[in-house]
């Protein structure tokens, strides 16, 4: 099992986020925003920046990229492959149900691609109870969870809730409501949005506390 000391706590979300991370060298850190996030010569800059992954997570990708095959598909998001969608990850990821892969996509620089990504990680957790494992790897496995939430409640604590725009504010929202129902999935929970939710995303700020306080609540027991 990899040691994440030297991470950031997640208890204040956005500080988390914005603390370095001395578990992985900073060159990582650095390449990494590059390969996910530079959107030079893209319209992408009227969404808001994704939020960058945990430094929990980072040590995670770190280790799984030791793999040749994790590390091409890594790199190949890079834009100047000119590959928006990341048809070639999203295959491997699922042919092999690759979580760290899937997670580092939720922070990729087109916003279509990172729905997918959302989707594909509540996918991943939705066909989980399918898979046999060791004690010890299923600990591991749940460990994994825990960190997928931490990330997503950052997302939710990070990320505006809605946008100006019409086919902006419409994706957003999808995106949005993609981070409840994956957040969900982990947790076991039920906090669906109201009205339209493939298109609109209108959970109550009553209701988004509310939320956001049960999920904290299991990452807790």
């Amino acid at each position: 099992m990899v040691t994440l000391a030297g991470c950031t706590s997640p208890t204040d979300a956005a500080n988390a986020q914005d603390a370095p991370c001395e578990a992985v060298p900073a060159a990582f850190v650095e390449h990494v925003g590059l390969v996910l996030s530079d959107t030079t010569g893209r319209f992408f800059n009227d969404y808001p920046t994704p939020t960058p992954l945990t430094c929990a997570l980072l040590v995670l990708l770190q280790e799984e990229m030791k793999d040749d095959s994790v590390r091409y598909h890594f790199e190949h998001l890079h834009q100047r492959f000119d590959d928006p969608r990341a048809r070639a990850a999203f295959t491997f990821i699922k042919r092999h149900h690759h979580f760290h892969l899937a997670m580092a996509l939720t922070t990729h620089w087109n916003p279509d691609t990172r729905i997918e990504a959302v989707k594909a990680v509540n996918n991943y957790r939705r066909i989980r109870p399918m898979v046999c494992a060791t004690k010890e790897h299923y600990a591991r496995l749940e460990e994994q969870d825990r960190q997928a939430v931490r990330y997503f409640i950052g997302v939710m604590e990070t990320t505006p809730l809605h946008i100006t725009g019409s086919e902006n504010a419409t994706i957003h929202s999808v995106y949005m409501s993609e981070v409840v129902h994956v957040l969900d999935r982990f947790t076991g929970q039920e906090h669906s949005t109201t009205g339209d939710m493939g298109r609109t995303f209108d959970m109550p700020e009553a209701r988004l506390q509310q939320a956001l306080t049960d999920w904290r609540k299991w990452l807790e027991q």
